[in-house]
């Protein structure tokens, strides 16, 4: 036996070395090769790691961050479950879905029975008031958060699976036709494989229907929220190093935040208002004002397009003006203006950036006139239910300074493309 058919016989069969040789010099080949005859027969195969949908639960730990922490808490499912009353809920669910069969009108009539009832939403919320109170607040998911999460659940299913009209219907609405073939098949299908659980969980209420609300959203090219997985990893990982080793007092604005403008043409990768935002932005950097640009902006102009506003900004401050990846945040997510300013605030909350310091919004003097305006103020709270920061001085036409909150800084599972 050569020295390359041992090292191939050790390498197929995981043998030590020391046994190879052992087993060539005291059998020889052909002992050799029946040994590993035997070790082959009754080698245990491989067991593959199961597989799993990454995206889908990528979207629920992104949106309903909360929910999926506790439901993936073995003790916490355990308390939960053992409720009586959240046993009988879980039964006149599963009976509920059962009803739904040939119901009409179809699919949206199915969708509707996925929804969290307010008998539900209810009998959830004082069990979670008790296993709070048990916990001191500890890993503990609150009720008031259940009531978000729930409402939030519900609307995600309306808008996503019967085509009720969102928030803003122009760019977030379903993108499939509720009363199509397909869709209605998807939707059957999917009932048709809660019917086939083994046995009516009580905690499948709150994981059957998040599941169903991240796989609408899917359905619908919706995924914003799980895009971007790796964004302090690879995008802001240099901004981020920066920042932990950055004497903040050398500068008198922690950041110059650049809201995104996008275009309408589907063709064009960064509007011209947005390229002269970048301008002012880039001429605030050279006198020294901060030691980054924040660049906020996701895909949102036109519907359903694939240029994100925040990563072609980002590409024409390095590519075109020269500047270092150290020095340029990408927040690829917000929407709107209001979002804009709270993605800018969390950005900085994580970079550990000092709260008394303020950072500073350029932008064209449309957009910062309406900024400071009673206007945005009264959006800010009608939708994020909260401000964001508090505005300061104005420098000039373009530039206001703003003091971040941290109000708004928790997850919003009611905007469920940036949440």
């Amino acid at each position: 036996m050569s020295l390359t058919g041992i090292r191939r016989l050790k390498s197929l069969f995981h043998l030590p070395r020391r046994i190879s040789w052992l087993l060539c010099i005291s059998f020889g080949t052909t002992g050799l090769i029946l040994v590993a005859a035997e070790i082959l027969a009754f080698s245990p195969r491989r067991q593959s790691p199961p597989a799993s949908d990454h995206l889908i639960a990528t979207l629920q730990q992104r949106i309903f961050p909360n929910l999926m922490r506790a439901s993936s808490d073995s003790d916490w499912q355990k308390n939960f479950a053992s409720d009586p009353k959240m046993i009988a809920a879980g039964l006149n669910r599963i009976a509920r879905i059962k009803g739904l069969v040939g119901c009409t009108p179809a699919p949206s009539c199915i969708v509707e029975g996925w929804k969290i009832t307010p008998e539900e939403r209810s009998s959830i919320g004082e069990r979670l008031r008790v296993l709070a109170a048990g916990r001191s607040g500890r890993n503990s998911y609150q009720t008031d958060q259940w009531y978000r999460d729930a409402d939030a659940l519900n609307y995600i299913l309306s808008v996503y699976g019967e085509g009720i009209p969102p928030h803003y219907p122009q760019i977030d609405s379903m993108s499939l036709k509720p009363a199509s073939r397909d869709f209605g098949n998807l939707v059957a299908g999917l009932q048709a494989q809660e019917l086939q659980a083994p046995s009516p969980d009580p905690v499948s209420i709150l994981s059957a229907a998040s599941r169903y609300a991240a796989i609408l959203l899917d359905a619908n090219e919706r995924v914003d929220a799980a895009e971007f997985p790796d964004l302090w990893k690879t995008w802001n990982a240099r901004a981020l190093d920066y920042a932990r080793h950055l004497s903040w007092h050398h500068y008198p604005y922690t950041a110059i935040i650049v809201p995104g403008e996008g275009p309408e043409a589907a063709q064009t990768s960064l509007s011209a208002l947005g390229k002269f935002r970048l301008m002012m932005a880039v001429e605030s950097f050279n006198r020294g004002l901060a030691p980054f640009i924040i660049v906020t902006g996701g895909a949102v102009h036109p519907a359903q397009t694939h240029y994100v506003e925040a990563e072609e900004m980002r590409r024409m401050l390095i590519d075109r003006f020269g500047m270092a990846e150290t020095n340029v945040v990408m927040e690829p997510f917000a929407r709107h203006t209001t979002t804009n300013l709270r993605n800018a605030s969390r950005i900085l909350e994580k970079m550990g950036a000092p709260s008394h310091t303020p950072a500073l919004i350029v932008t064209d003097p449309a957009q910062s006139t309406y900024i400071e305006s009673p206007v945005f103020s009264e959006r800010n709270l009608r939708e994020l239910k909260c401000e964001p920061g508090t505005l300061g001085k104005r420098l000039s036409a373009f530039s206001i300074t703003f003091y971040p909150g941290r109000k708004c800084n928790a997850t919003d599972p009611n905007d469920p493309l940036d949440p």
